[in-house]
């Protein structure tokens, strides 16, 4: 693992809650004995207080967050360093913290005039640092060691868990891709169709237009996120095939937040939702109707909807495959975080996707 990609997983596991728990339990069990040791000592009682706060939480967060770096550093691709180069660099970079860490506590407690009497080993002429220093040297190294080669093992088996998951999630995105394009086709197609008797000139340009439409669809449905914007170019296209079509039975009206264009999201989110609603609520009915589309942000997220004063929505049976594709892709990329819904409102039928959060 290269320094930048050990600086991402580092930045990783901060974000993440089991880590900081772990370290609080450690925390806490460290400084009660550190206070139980430094009680009785001469010196400031604030100091020694202070010492056994923060040197005890410096050491728990070097062991839940800095023993697995050595492990993981190799200067390349590899996700995890060699047994015997991870060891190596295990250590000497943990004795390096312990020795920092030593230092910080022993300017603490010098600061407060706190003595602590030398080992007998050493005996009291010693320098104080160093006989400080060898019994964390000797203890700490071995512990950080294995700690931190624990929880590297840990990191390794969890990112190829995550990244097999992607690549199965990446399958998922392209059979539901090549599920939805041939039949946004499909149906187009087939609206085509009826305008070929009807006016075979507007036929002409519709069919050209609908040959850009469908090389718009397949750009766009190419990605796993794409800006919301494109998704309203490819409706504006869209729109214009149908309209050909329909005619003034169509009637479109655009209620869009502009900041929303930059937003990412999976692509495909309101095209299913403005086909279903022309072809079982415009198209379905002799007067056709108004299409409005709303996409805007609130409290909670994102909201999008697709709403049409056409056929009620009483006689629309089932979900039909554009809608079912969506809801899988919904619960794919938010994993149940998203919702969509079909309901009745006022004589309008609505489509709604509420997303969880601002994109």
């Amino acid at each position: 693992m290269r320094a930048t990609s050990l600086a991402r997983q580092f930045r990783r596991r901060l974000s993440r809650p089991v880590p900081w728990v772990v370290m609080g339990i450690f925390w806490v069990i460290f400084s009660f004995f550190t206070y139980l040791m430094l009680r009785h000592l001469d010196g400031s009682p604030a100091v020694r207080t202070f010492h056994a706060i923060l040197s005890p939480g410096l050491s728990s967060f070097s062991y839940c967050f800095l023993t697995s770096l050595p492990w993981r550093y190799t200067g390349d691709d590899r996700a995890h360093a060699p047994f015997f180069r991870g060891l190596l660099q295990s250590f000497l970079f943990n004795g390096l913290v312990i020795v920092i860490l030593v230092a910080i506590g022993l300017a603490i407690l010098d600061a407060g005039h706190v003595k602590i009497p030398a080992p007998v080993l050493f005996g009291e002429g010693s320098n104080r640092f160093l006989t400080q220093l060898w019994p964390q040297l000797a203890v700490g190294i071995p512990l950080y060691t294995v700690i931190g080669g624990l929880i590297s093992l840990g990191d390794t088996v969890e990112e190829e868990k995550d990244h097999a998951l992607e690549q199965l999630q990446e399958a998922q995105w392209i059979l539901l891709r090549g599920q939805l394009s041939p039949h946004v086709l499909f149906n187009a197609l087939n609206g085509l169709a009826e305008l070929v008797h009807q006016d075979p000139k507007a036929a002409e340009t519709a069919i050209l237009d609908l040959a850009g439409l469908y090389r718009s669809l397949l750009d766009h449905g190419d990605k796993i996120r794409a800006p919301l914007g494109d998704e309203r170019r490819l409706l504006e296209r869209y729109l214009g095939v149908e309209g050909m079509r329909l005619g003034s039975r169509l009637r479109v009206t655009w209620e869009w937040d502009p900041t929303l264009d930059r937003a990412m999201a999976p692509p495909f989110l309101l095209q299913p939702l403005v086909e279903n609603a022309l072809k079982h609520g415009i198209a379905a009915s002799p007067k056709g109707g108004e299409l409005r589309i709303v996409a805007r942000r609130h409290l909670y997220g994102t909201v999008l909807r697709v709403v049409n004063t056409g056929q009620p929505l009483r006689l629309v049976l089932g979900k039909g495959v554009g809608l079912a594709n969506l809801d899988a892709r919904l619960r794919l990329a938010y994993r149940g975080r998203a919702s969509f819904r079909l309901f009745e409102e006022e004589g309008s039928t609505i489509a709604e996707i509420a997303l969880p959060e601002a994109l």
